[in-house]
């Protein structure tokens, strides 16, 4: 755990963005927009109260964090891939401390049309992820997760390896989407998501059945 110290610089901008939630907290309606429709369109909302629980949970986020890698069971890991565990988080925190305020701007009227910013957003939080996704190592808690990937440590580096590819190309994908129609736009992120997961899903499997194969040759 003492690794990841480093993750505690992130309480300054968390901090600041509660202050600041605090500040202006009496400014905002009794209700505010928790969720946008495939048109762009709030569908649904939270009490106002509902901000200081989105404002402190990257808090929750980064102590998560600190902890998974000393009770997860490949603990070791975590040194090897410290570097991409470490970039992940911090784009992580800097994508929920956005949507938090993004739904603060939403509610006073600041900013209309949320997904301009969201999905440019998501894609370039895939971008990152798929670039440091290959330098994990195998774990329970950060990577690609699958049985086969976690029985083998060949499947899990060549699942990695193409996952990776796969996630910067899908967060490409979104964030061309928000060039197009609301939604068209929500149909193609919805597909691209799935066809990646189920790609990489299928892939480990198939990587690990032919490697089965080829240990059960004489």
């Amino acid at each position: 755990m003492k690794a990841y110290k480093r993750f505690y610089y992130l309480f300054i901008p968390i901090a600041i963005s509660l202050i600041a939630t605090l500040i202006i907290y009496s400014k905002l309606p009794d209700q505010v927009p928790s969720h946008w429709n495939a048109a762009g369109e709030v569908d649904s909302y939270k009490p106002r109260y509902f901000v200081i629980f989105t404002a402190l949970l990257p808090a929750l986020f980064i102590w998560l964090l600190s902890v998974i890698p000393a009770i997860d069971p490949r603990a070791k890991s975590y040194e090897q891939h410290k570097k991409a565990y470490s970039i992940t988080a911090v784009f992580v925190v800097i994508f929920i401390l956005a949507i938090h305020w993004f739904s603060i701007l939403a509610s006073l009227g600041i900013i209309l049309q949320i997904e301009y910013a969201i999905k440019p957003m998501i894609g370039i939080l895939f971008i990152i992820i798929g670039n440091y996704l290959p330098q994990a190592k195998q774990n329970y808690t950060y990577g690609i997760r699958t049985p086969w990937t976690l029985d083998n440590e060949e499947v899990w580096r060549k699942t990695t390896r193409v996952g990776g590819k796969g996630f910067v190309i899908c967060g490409i994908i979104i964030t061309l989407t928000v060039l197009l129609p609301a939604r068209p736009s929500f149909w193609i992120v919805s597909g691209s998501i799935v066809s990646l997961i189920v790609l990489i899903f299928l892939y480990s499997y198939l990587v690990y059945t032919r490697l089965a194969k080829q240990e059960d040759k004489p």
